[in-house]
């Protein structure tokens, strides 16, 4: 994470110091001026977060989203209340990402694939499929191999050439130059290598990491020759070129390979730019949990096998630390909002700043994705899922009610604004949407496609497609 994370972090705790105290009782009616300044300031966290990373969330989750139909085997384009808004003329398309579709089209028995906007207008066009390329995260485009916005604004200079490596980075190239490097997803440059004799390949893999980890670092390979680390937005290298092989075992932590064999020569954690901790021995292993690093040697009797290396203090110790968090996920919604997940023995709770805001009580708590949170914020709505007696309850945060309850144990979710789970006791699929508050029953969950903004219901004759407000908006022939 760069240092406007830390700063939104900063901001978080600045603010939770003038909430005023709330009362922890459920069955209060009225909702304090604590809770509400809590929701502001998750909200205010929650778009700072999205602004830094570009992402516009209306294009994935937007309910009134153009709605891809097919008729007469041609794809076309409906609205929400099922109105043919870009004719059924297309041989292969994709839904709308932010304001634009890919869509393909046949000339002269050639493919050509074209990027058009939600009036059909086309925007860009290529003979290649792969020329064109959406990433849907921080909503940017490259396109026959520049970097533009989500407004198809071009980004990079047409001396370089760019390709998406991971995650908010991007491989550049200039081949007049015999350069080549790492580009962040604003197209600024934060690394740059100049070739030597006959190298021509540059290849850079950002590495998976936990959202509560600061930094990110990147292998970068030649000529799949030789490997080094670098940070990946500001360049700096961290392990030097070597021969061997390195690979990203996630979180900041690399394994160094003789090239070949794989045979393991080290384990490296990396912290603040610097080899934190390292290890030669290929009989250990570490995993990353947030403040601290777990150490398995399997040379040892299990009972001996794992050590725990703190990060702040860089102390190991035999004992598992009290307040180690293996819920890495939760753990990142925590450290994007500021809420955290506190037990009290009876069951699970929330609190912010030691201020409760969800009361002690539920078996489990579980949020949705971070674009679909966010997304939902926007439409007030502060949702988290909490189970409870083999049930599952939506609660709003900003007043603490309950705004559906589920009979199951389980909700499927996935990256849209439709949640499905099937009723304990009559076995129903029951469908519903997060936006509207609109249920449905489906007869079996093999009919059923969920998409971010509509669903459709497949029988053996016909495709029935249904809007937010589960409603039959379109019906296609099979």
């Amino acid at each position: 994470m760069n240092n406007n994370y830390e700063n939104i972090i900063q901001n978080n705790k600045n603010i939770a110091n003038n909430i005023n105290n709330n009362s922890s009782k459920r069955k209060t009616l009225l909702i304090v001026i604590g809770t509400l300044l809590v929701i502001s300031l998750v909200l205010l966290v929650g778009y700072k977060f999205f602004e830094n990373k570009n992402s516009n969330i209306n294009s994935i989750f937007d309910e009134n989203n153009l709605i891809k139909i097919k008729k007469d085997k041609k794809y076309g384009y409906i609205n929400s209340n099922g109105k043919i808004v870009i004719e059924p003329i297309y041989e292969s398309a994709s839904d709308f990402n932010g304001n634009y579709a890919l869509v393909e089209i046949v000339e002269n028995d050639d493919e050509i694939y074209q990027l058009i906007d939600q009036t059909g207008k086309v925007r860009v066009q290529s003979n290649y499929y792969s020329d064109i390329e959406y990433i849907s995260e921080y909503d940017s485009w490259v396109i026959n191999d520049q970097l533009y916005n989500g407004s198809l604004k071009k980004i990079t200079s047409d001396d370089i050439e760019v390709d998406y490596a991971d995650y908010d980075y991007l491989r550049w190239e200039n081949e007049k130059e015999r350069t080549a490097g790492i580009m962040n997803i604003s197209g600024k440059i934060t690394y740059t290598y100049k070739f030597k004799n006959d190298e021509d390949f540059f290849y850079v893999q950002p590495s998976d990491i936990d959202p509560t980890l600061k930094e990110r670092y990147c292998i970068v390979s030649i000529e799949d020759e030789k490997d080094e680390i670098v940070n990946c937005d500001t360049g700096k290298v961290i392990f030097d070129f070597t021969e061997n092989n390195i690979f990203d075992k996630d979180n900041n932590i690399f394994e160094v390979s003789e090239r070949g064999s794989y045979e393991t020569k080290m384990l490296m954690y990396i912290q603040n730019d610097k080899i934190f901790y390292q290890t030669s021995s290929d009989a250990i292993d570490l995993d990353y949990y947030p403040g601290y690093i777990r150490i398995k040697d399997s040379d040892k009797d299990y009972n001996n096998r794992f050590t725990y290396l703190d990060l702040k203090t860089g102390n190991i110790s035999s004992a598992i630390p009290s307040n180690m968090d293996y819920d890495l996920d939760f753990d990142a919604w925590e450290d994007l909002t500021g809420i955290t997940k506190t037990s009290c023995g009876q069951g699970l709770g929330l609190v912010l700043n030691e201020k409760e805001i969800l009361p002690c009580e539920w078996n489990s708590i579980d949020y949705f994705s971070p674009s679909l949170y966010q997304y939902l914020l926007t439409k007030d709505k502060n949702y988290v899922m909490t189970t409870k007696d083999n049930k599952t309850y939506l609660i709003n945060l900003k007043n603490g009610k309950t705004v559906a309850e589920f009979n199951a144990s389980y909700i499927y979710d996935d990256e849209s604004t439709f949640i499905y789970y099937k009723d304990s006791s009559t076995k129903e699929i029951i469908v519903y949407n997060l936006i509207t508050e609109k249920t449905m029953k489906v007869v079996s969950e093999n009919m059923l496609n969920i998409y971010s903004n509509y669903l459709t219901i497949e029988t053996d004759n016909k495709i029935d497609y249904y809007n937010t407000d589960l409603k039959l908006i379109y019906s296609e022939e099979k």
